[in-house]
Order: structure tokens, then sequence, then C-alpha cells
């Protein structure tokens, strides 16, 4: 039985979201910068360990605030499936401070109005636009520090141009939401051991 995954991904204009999620699917990026307007849904599959995933990954355009609620999350088609995905990918631009903020207020959001505590619900930090980081905001460190020991979550640093750590970080939001549950027959021991080995294919 194939598992199936769904990811939103969210962040402020500009950040780079649908680079991210077209290099890590189709090894492509553009220099052209086109703004998402309605949200769009990629349906790849993966294989990790030797167990394949159906991942259904929205690319959700800029939101002003998570639906708090079922209806609201209806009423707006751009939020569709955001309240129920299983794990979070929040994007930011290493140069912007103000995109960071918004993934700050967006993830809070996500704690508040998600059943369950910040620990149960998967959400990967990503720091995108990494080619760019001799104009970051701040050092990593700093912001590395505040998302996994403040916030709980995973941080991950790529550049959708030149496809740096973009399989890396979808790799280790599957480690997260597996070793949070979604195969418990798997152990996060041997999640661990693919990882070390690269053993992360797309179809």
């Amino acid at each position: 039985m194939v598992e199936t995954l769904s990811i939103a991904v969210i962040g402020a204009p500009g950040v780079g979201k649908t680079s991210i999620i077209r290099q890590f699917i189709y090894n492509d990026f553009s220099e052209t910068y086109t703004p998402t307007q309605t949200r769009y849904v990629y349906r790849p599959s993966v294989i990790l360990n030797g167990v394949m995933y159906d991942l259904k990954i929205l690319d959700v355009p800029p939101i002003s605030s998570f639906p708090s609620s079922p209806s609201q999350e209806w009423l707006d088609s751009r939020c569709r499936g955001v309240r129920s995905a299983n794990a979070y990918i929040l994007v930011y631009d290493i140069c912007c401070v103000e995109s960071f903020e918004y993934v700050k207020m967006i993830r809070q959001q996500i704690v508040d109005n998600r059943v369950g505590s910040s620990s149960e619900v998967p959400i990967l930090v990503v720091g995108s636009k990494r080619d760019l980081q001799r104009q970051r905001f701040t050092q990593r460190r700093a912001v590395s520090v505040l998302v996994k020991k403040t916030w709980k979550c995973g941080y991950v640093e790529c550049s959708a141009k030149y496809n740096w750590h973009v399989l890396l970080l979808f790799k280790e939001l599957l480690g997260i939401a597996v070793s949070r549950g979604l195969r418990p027959n798997h152990t996060s021991i041997r999640l661990q051991g693919a990882l070390q080995r690269n053993r992360c294919t797309v179809m």
C-alpha cells in the first residue's frame, strides 16, 4: 500500500516557493518571477528506504493568515487543503527579514489552530536563496537555533537556482513525518540510515 502525504508549502511573495517545488520535481529553474496567484497541486511520487510515497504538494499563494476553521479554509480557494495537510514547509528569503516574520506568524497560527501541539505537526522551515547569503539579514546559526530549539521545527537552507539542498529538504520533511507516525512500522534508526545513504528517489 502506498502512503500518501499532503504537504503545504507556504511563504511570503517572492521567496521562491514555486522555484523550490519545480526544481525538486522537474529539475527546472526559471529566472523569470511569476507570482503565485492560485493554489496549485503537484503530485510526485518518491521512494525512501525502499518505500514509495505519493506526495500531494500544495503550492499555496500568499495568504494573510492560516485558516482558523474548516469553513474559512473552504471559503478561500487559496487555502483549500491547508488545514488538513500532513506537514508544512514554511519558506522565507534569507535576505528578507519581513519574509521571516511572515513565517513566524504562520507557524504560530498553525500551532494555535491545529489539534495537538507543534511537535505533532511536522513543520520544516526553509531559508531560500542561499546563493545570496552575503546579503542575508542575520547569521544562519541565529535562525537555526531559534527554529530548532524554540520552535521545535526542522531547518534547512537551500538554493533553487543551483539545486542545492532542494532534495535534502524534502527528505528531511519526509523523515520528520515518518518518524512521527505516518509509517509506524519504520523506526527512526532505519530512516536515518536511509537519509545518510542518500536513498531518496523522485519518480
